[in-house]
């Protein structure tokens, strides 16, 4: 009986001992699996940080092109230099970690040559700007098939995301599973222990703790890896979203066509958040709305620069109270919960400022701070490239002197206007202009002083024509009026009436009056005086010579008879 009992506790024993080892070692091997499980998930984490950081060094590397392009300065290829020696180390990263993988490792060696060619297209256009300037460095860019190329490295890198995120979903499920399957196995043991081998239970006690512990540390590191693959998909969405802001803007041709699209641009990158652009004016001494969006009230639709820190500082300004007396003095009430105005910075010079709103405390966090930063640049590259697009197209087609359009631009212009006013069978007044004894302000005054007559004349007759009217210096001191839609007598008393508002201009050189400014002019209207813009432009040419000849100060029409006997057979 004895020998039974001691038989009895032994075998009880060696099956607790049994049951325990069988159950400690199935929970080993699932800590085991765990733990594999989760450095996996953290593996494919770190390639998808990889490619991420690979992208923002694509990104910051056509960012630099683009600034030193566009400005010339030095400082801009800072950035583009980092990039460009840090991509190929990058995709060296992404080569070593997905090893294991074959389909990853074939879209990488089909990514490496892509990016090669990007680079060389983005220094090939560096060396263009470096050596030929910007236009050449512009027409470079046309030319180059540089989006071609980068659509085929994003569509490579979706492709590597698509199978990342894929293996972390199984890879997920599977840490999942792992730890139900080691929580079952802890509850098991410390039921066992508990109810077979106190003593045991000591022991196994501690195991569980200390397995608790691994697996609180499993969880901890699980939240830290979801937390940060949230932000990792945030910034590529941003990404995504800055390069679609960059494009867009950069494929408008005019400030206006911008002005229209930045506010849908702009808005995804802050949801929840109202905003609104604000363009300074050419006078320096306003600001105006040109874009706002958001469910907060449009603070004013314009507003003196000095009451806007941003603009007086010269740099980004937030106000986490809206209730603070250091807000700006542009912001009316209700004030917003939290605000910030970044001003739009290109080359030293504040074009504008970018305002956003939010109503909860916690929208602006440092990465939306520096977000604000990164996409308020964007657009003042934008901005300040479209207006020096702007102004180079100005000065090819405007007189300088007189600010009127050349004498080119009124040839194109009159070809356009002769066959609108064709098409639509409306008549096209054509007046032909010669200031009188121009000579004699060169000669007695010198030339300065008839460079001033002549800025003084053209300001005139810009304020006194239509918007839809043309007037170009034709050479010299002559210059010519294109008036769609404008009958005959309507261009005669046009032209009569710039002719008797020159006759009351007083110009000043150096303090001294120049004395009394009278025009001549011709008028002639199409298609009366001619079947073409030429033939029209001759006639009011002899109205002119004609009002020269009957003594000057005066608008002549020209004569219907002469291109009656000019189109007769006799007259050939």
């Amino acid at each position: 009986m004895k020998w039974s009992i001691e038989k009895s506790i032994t075998g009880g024993f060696g099956i607790a001992l049994l049951v325990l080892s069988l159950i400690g070692g199935l929970g080993y091997r699932n800590i085991t699996q765990l733990v594999a499980t989760a450095n996996w998930v953290n593996h494919t984490y770190r390639v998808l940080e990889a490619q991420e950081v690979l992208l923002f060094h694509i990104a910051n590397a056509e960012a630099g092109q683009r600034g030193y392009v566009i400005t010339g300065q030095e400082e801009y290829l800072e950035p583009y230099y980092i990039s460009t020696n840090t991509i190929n180390d990058q995709v060296d990263t992404l080569q070593r970690l997905t090893a294991d993988n074959p389909r990853q490792q074939q879209r990488l060696n089909t990514l490496r040559p892509l990016l090669q060619q990007r680079l060389d297209k983005l220094q090939a256009v560096l060396d263009t700007r470096q050596e030929q300037g910007f236009t050449a460095a512009q027409q470079a860019i046309r030319e180059a098939r540089g989006r071609q190329v980068m659509d085929a490295i994003r569509r490579l890198m979706d492709e590597m995301t698509t199978e990342e995120n894929r293996l972390l979903q199984q890879r997920s499920h599977q840490a999942e599973l792992a730890t139900r399957n080691t929580t079952l196995v802890v509850a098991i043991s410390g039921f066992l222990a508990a109810a077979l081998l106190p003593i045991a239970a000591i022991t196994l006690n501690r195991d569980i703790r200390r397995r608790k512990t691994v697996e609180l540390a499993l969880q901890e590191s699980e939240t830290k890896l979801k937390g940060w693959v949230g932000e990792l998909e945030q910034r590529s969405r941003e990404i995504a979203l800055l390069g679609e802001l960059s494009d867009v803007l950069q494929a408008c041709f005019t400030l206006g066509e911008a002005y229209a699209v930045v506010a849908e641009l702009v808005q995804p990158l802050f949801p929840g958040m109202s905003g609104a652009l604000y363009i300074t004016s050419e006078s320096r001494n306003l600001v105006e709305a040109i874009a706002s969006w958001g469910p907060l009230s449009l603070q004013p639709i314009m507003f003196d620069p000095t009451d806007c820190w941003a603009l007086r500082r010269g740099r980004a300004y937030f106000i986490d109270n809206g209730d603070s007396s250091l807000r700006c003095q542009h912001l009316h009430a209700p004030w917003p919960t939290q605000y910030c105005c970044i001003p739009l910075m290109a080359q030293g010079d504040a074009l504008g400022t970018l305002y956003l709103a939010a109503s909860n405390k916690d929208d602006f966090t440092p990465t939306k701070r520096l977000l604000t930063g990164t996409v308020a640049e964007h657009i003042a590259l934008a901005f300040a490239n479209l207006k020096l697009r702007e102004s180079l197209r100005n000065q090819s087609i405007r007189d300088p002197l007189t600010n009127l359009f050349n004498r080119r631009y009124m040839e194109e212009s009159l070809e356009r206007e002769v066959r609108r006013a064709e098409r639509n069978r409306q008549p096209l007044g054509i007046v032909m202009l010669d200031i009188d004894h121009f000579k004699r302000f060169n000669d007695t005054f010198g030339h300065e002083a008839g460079d001033a007559v002549l800025r003084e004349v053209g300001l005139l007759i810009r304020n006194s024509i239509r918007a839809s009217d043309i007037a170009c210096r034709y050479g010299g001191e002559e210059l010519m009026l294109l008036l769609p839609d404008a009958s005959l007598e309507a261009t005669r008393q046009r032209a009569e009436h710039i002719r008797e508002a020159v006759s009351h201009l007083s110009v000043h050189y150096h303090r001294q009056a120049l004395g009394m400014i009278t025009l001549s002019a011709g008028v002639a209207s199409y298609p009366l005086h001619g079947p073409t813009g030429e033939a029209v432009t001759r006639m009011a040419d002899t109205a002119l010579y004609r009002a020269k000849a009957a003594g000057r100060d005066r608008v002549m029409v020209a004569d219907e008879t002469l291109v009656a006997s000019s189109a007769s057979p006799d007259a050939e």
